[in-house]
């Protein structure tokens, strides 16, 4: 899928991919004291024909204030120089300007007037915009993205990647040319991506390799090594390129969609051929990056208020009659919205040892018994498991209950257990090391070895889940023990 670009100290440290130049620039004085080496290319001399100069020396005294004026901004800032420079003739260059410690980073691609968003180009960012817009579920939103990013950048296969809480990774959707191989449905391991990797991802949202078959330019002049992982040119880890190249893949170009100051997942994009990206690609993809984050959060946020909302209105009407009798009413009446809380498939509700199930009690299943289990077992009071044919013995047991959330109060002798039947699952493996365009590659289908199938397991529970259903267990601790006080004050009475 991706290779993890940020886990080596890899070349981006020290070079660049070559479709711009970088120059590196004291705050002070505005001397370049590093440059690329590829500024041979377009400078008699190269890079060492510009350190030691000082940036106004070569762009201008106006030039050089724009600079000044801007350089205390916050991110990486899009200037455009142009006019006629002794070194560099005609040029323009789109330059992005970022501030750290005390240097300056200048990247520089030259603008040309090909290189500039056609109306139909913007119509598509302007269209892409409206219709995230209009998504009514996240669903649907999920669902259009990676239609509306291949329209916006010409890539030939865009694919939504989305990580689970345990940083596994997955397509849910996908849009490919014909000819490129599907990899809708498959999974990612964790290890794929590790935690600076996802760090980088958050901080600079869209990264490319215009040619997975560039040399990568060197930063040359005195120093110590620039920090370059927030530079748009910066040069890619040796492996990750190697990977692309082996795979047939051209271009590539990521788009990450963050939440809450985490990874939610990334927009990847794939082009058989070398493919230009330019500036204003780039812009246009951080903006609709932003825009779809923005949205996923508003969705995810949403729907915790709602499950939030129907926790806090189900303990108010308890609380309005805290008696156990009412508790114990309220509990079944509501097993529907208890189990719409968590997505479970069944509930039962053990009091004073008398057992209730709704809607009926999972199949090959004695609840007594299992309550019996939990009592002489010594069971946590509260556990949450995706895999209870491990730990309960009997057999049979299991195929509509391997996951269970357990709920036990002991000293109010009440038990309350939501079920989730047992799933056979089969996953596609894949990552970077066995990625392919060629399905006919070494005389097999694509990921065929890496097909799993798990057994004897429920759908995991979510991270939001299980933290629910914390809640709704201290909710409930809190409840109990307003009856217990309730009762002994109407005994005393």
């Amino acid at each position: 899928m991706f290779n993890d670009q940020r886990t080596e100290k890899y070349s981006s440290e020290k070079s660049i991919q070559p479709n711009g130049y970088l120059m590196v620039l004291n705050v002070e004085n505005l001397e370049i004291v590093q440059a690329s080496s590829n500024f041979s290319t377009i400078v008699v001399g190269g890079a060492k024909t510009i350190i030691g100069r000082t940036f106004e020396n070569l762009f201008g005294s106006p030039i050089a204030a724009n600079l000044k004026r801007r350089i205390n901004k916050d991110g990486r800032i899009l200037m455009l120089i142009s006019g006629d420079f002794p070194l560099f003739g005609q040029r323009k260059f789109n330059c992005f300007i970022q501030t750290i410690e005390n240097k300056i980073i200048v990247e520089m691609e030259e603008s040309f007037d090909s290189a500039e968003p056609s109306a139909d180009q913007t119509a598509s960012l302007t269209d892409a915009v409206a219709v995230f817009g209009k998504a009514e579920s996240i669903t649907d939103l999920l669902q259009m993205i990676p239609r509306e990013i291949k329209q916006l950048s010409g890539f030939e296969r865009v694919m939504l990647y989305r990580l689970d809480q345990a940083m596994t990774g997955e397509i849910i959707s996908e849009e490919v040319s014909p000819g490129m191989d599907s990899f809708l449905n498959h999974c990612f391991p964790a290890e794929d991506i590790s935690f600076e990797t996802c760090e980088a991802y958050c901080r600079n949202t869209v990264w490319v390799v215009s040619d997975s078959n560039y040399e990568p330019a060197s930063i040359v002049g005195d120093g110590d090594p620039i920090d370059l992982s927030n530079c748009a040119l910066a040069s890619l880890s040796i492996s990750h390129i190697e990977q692309l190249r082996k795979h047939g893949i051209g271009a590539s170009l990521s788009i990450s969609i963050v939440c809450n100051d985490r990874l939610w997942g990334l927009i990847v994009c794939h082009n058989r051929t070398p493919k230009p990206v330019h500036h204003w690609l780039r812009s246009y993809c951080e903006v609709v990056g932003k825009l779809i984050s923005l949205k996923v959060s508003a969705y995810e946020d949403s729907a915790q208020r709602d499950l939030k909302e129907k926790l806090r209105r189900f303990f108010d009407g308890i609380r309005e009659n805290p008696t156990r009798q009412a508790l114990d009413s309220e509990l079944l009446e509501s097993a529907s919205t208890i189990l719409e809380l968590f997505d479970g498939k069944g509930m039962a509700l053990i009091s004073h040892g008398k057992i209730e199930t709704y809607p009926k009690t999972p199949e090959n299943i004695d609840i007594s018994k299992y309550a019996e289990w939990l009592r002489t077992s010594e069971q946590k009071s509260f556990f949450v498991e995706d895999n209870l044919r491990e730990k309960f013995p009997l057999e049979g047991m299991i195929e509509s209950a391997s996951g269970v959330i357990t709920m036990s109060f002991p000293p109010h002798h009440l038990s309350l257990h939501i079920f989730r039947p047992e799933l056979t699952q089969t996953f596609t493996w894949a990552s970077a090391l066995f990625m392919s365009v060629d399905k006919g590659r070494a005389g097999k289908p694509a990921f065929e070895t890496l097909r799993q199938t798990i057994e004897k397991h429920s759908q995991p529970w979510t991270l939001n889940q299980m933290f629910m259903a914390q809640v709704f267990f201290d909710s409930m601790k809190s409840v109990l023990s307003s009856v217990d006080n309730r009762t002994s004050a109407i005994h005393e009475i």
